[in-house]
């Protein structure tokens, strides 16, 4: 019986220890979620993280990645502030005009923003940015810097600048999808803003730091954890995967094994929409346009001196837009997702009502008669016989160039205007080449800053919500110098001139009219053949939410709202 008892008493005693041990065990850990990743592919590196200098669309992605402006603009085409704490405007009276016409004006900057390495963002940086990109021997050219004459700290968190005269596209000038603010304790003034270590190795100010690059393969972005907005951004690390061919880019995001493609061309949309995995954002709005160019100084030229033997005379350039037929070009070869462009003005609230070119091959040859250029010869290419920017038989013959990284479509696009134009007794011979040689600058080389070139054909089109600036890139006569501009066709109207300089005000009626008024003298004299828009399209994982196209920015342009949902 005692035995009993012992046994009893000790299960009851063991149970007891038992209960009180698990009792004091510590409760299972709260799983630990894994970093995530998403991958983007580009075809190339990025030149660097200063698009001003560049341009190539690669260095705006990951600029918007670790940098920002005083501003930006969102997908709807809206300005929204950044950096700013509010957006300057004439009711708030962050904007004042005087009687002279000059302008002052006043930005608020946020106080709850820090670089990555924990010092606060203040107006010194903002300063800093100016004197370094106006400096006169290593800084560089940007949108209204004619119009400053100078800055002013008004304190730690509010700066002034001072305008000669009314400058409507300020609200951008240092943000969108170029400009950031560069840190003044970070960058080396003496390198000079074109030059600095800190264009290849920026200090973050965004949501992400740069971890690593290894060029020709990979970046990789770290979340920033001193980025002002808590909580964002949720992606902890984001890999950039340079891979030049557009086939494997499409392949990865059809296997899962990529996440962004940007800037996806027509046949590549057709390819993807067929996948559950992979989606496709379009903007609304066009962003790009296709455009000939065509030199009107003799070949090597840079002055207005030395007239083109063909583009010189305004029938020839018109004769070229009615032989080439647009509609062939849109539907057969980008799929329909082109559209018929045929005036600087079509995206709102700028819109003029200009008539759309015919395609009229005959009228086209009608033209080239009346400009002196025949074919007496019969051999289908016509010669000059008083055409009065030649020599009497000299052969209308000419060189036409595009950049190679487009791909297919653009090839196609180049033979079908050249067969086009050889209908109407126009021998043009192809060329293709690197987007790098023909946009640079004429020192290295640039063919069309250098003026080496006949005509040539490539897309473009304004970004923001304010066409003035890119006006005057393409069409004052001072932007037709090297370097200055991109009026590389040396176009040269006194009247457009005259109506460009006018149409900085800040009165919208008058801007309109302004723009249409313009709008007639580019349609009748041709500087160049605008053609069709191409799609602004970025693809991305099903896995992803908050990608959204903008045809005034980059796809990285709200990266930090970004989100992996399955």
């Amino acid at each position: 019986m005692k035995n009993i008892q012992k046994v009893i008493l000790f299960t009851v005693v063991a149970a007891a220890l038992f209960v009180s041990i698990a009792g004091c065990a510590p409760s299972p850990a709260t799983p630990i979620e894994p970093p995530s990743s998403i991958t983007i592919v580009i075809p190339e590196d990025p030149p660097n993280f200063n698009p001003i200098l560049n341009d190539t669309g690669y260095d705006g992605l990951v600029m918007e990645m670790t940098s920002m402006g005083l501003t930006d603009i969102d997908a709807d085409g809206k300005v929204f502030p950044e950096l700013a704490a509010e957006l300057p405007t004439t009711e708030n009276d962050g904007v004042q005009v005087g009687d002279s016409g000059a302008m002052e004006v006043t930005w608020k900057l946020r106080q709850d923003v820090k670089w990555a390495d924990g010092t606060p963002f203040s107006a010194d940086d903002v300063i800093f940015t100016y004197q370094a990109i106006t400096n006169p021997d290593t800084g560089s050219w940007f949108q209204g810097v004619d119009y400053l004459s100078d800055v002013e700290k008004v304190d730690q968190y509010t700066v002034k600048f001072f305008y000669s005269s009314v400058y409507t596209g300020y609200l951008t000038q240092f943000g969108g999808e170029q400009m950031s603010i560069w840190p003044a304790h970070f960058c080396k003034p003496e390198q000079g803003f074109v030059n600095w270590d800190c264009n290849r190795n920026p200090l973050s100010l965004g949501p992400y730091t740069l971890k690593e690059w290894v060029e020709g393969d990979h970046m990789i972005f770290e979340r920033n954890p001193n980025y002002y907005q808590a909580g964002k951004p949720e992606i902890d690390t984001i890999i950039v995967k340079i891979v030049p061919d557009d086939t494997v880019r499409k392949q990865m995001m059809l296997n899962g094994d990529a996440d962004i493609d940007m800037w996806v061309k027509e046949v590549v949309i057709e390819d993807l929409k067929k996948s559950d995995k992979v989606k496709v954002s379009i903007t609304e709005a066009p962003r790009w346009v296709m455009r000939i160019f065509m030199n009107q100084s003799q070949r090597g030229e840079t002055s207005f001196g030395m007239p083109h033997p063909l583009f010189s005379n305004v029938l020839v350039r018109r004769a070229i837009r009615q032989a080439i037929d647009v509609d062939t070009l849109t539907k057969g070869i980008f799929l329909g997702y082109a559209q018929p462009v045929w005036t600087e003005f079509f995206r709102e609230p700028y819109v003029c009502n200009i008539p759309r070119p015919t395609y009229d091959p005959e009228s086209a040859k009608a033209l080239l008669e009346e400009a002196g250029w025949q074919d007496t010869n019969g051999d289908g290419i016509r010669e000059c016989h008083n055409c009065g920017t030649a020599e009497d038989g000299y052969v209308m013959e000419i060189e036409f160039g595009t950049y190679a990284e487009f791909g297919e479509s653009m090839t196609l696009a180049q033979q079908l205007v050249s067969e086009q134009l050889k209908v109407i007794g126009i021998k043009t011979n192809i060329t293709q080449t690197e987007g790098s040689v023909l946009w640079a600058d004429s020192q290295s080389g640039g063919i069309e800053q250098s003026g080496n070139y006949d005509m040539d054909m490539w897309d473009d089109g304004y970004a923001g919500v304010d066409p003035t600036d890119f006006l005057w890139e393409y069409y004052s006569v001072e932007a037709a110098t090297p370097d200055y501009g991109y009026n590389f066709v040396r176009w040269n109207s006194p009247a457009f001139n005259d109506l460009l300089g006018l149409s900085y005000t800040l009165d919208e009626t008058v801007r309109k009219d302004l723009f249409c008024q313009m709008a007639k003298i580019l349609d009748e004299q041709v500087p160049q053949i605008l053609l069709f828009t191409i799609v602004n399209a970025d693809a991305y994982s099903a896995r992803l939410d908050g990608v959204h196209s903008n045809a005034n920015d980059l796809v990285t342009w709200n990266v930090a709202d970004w989100k992996i949902v399955k």
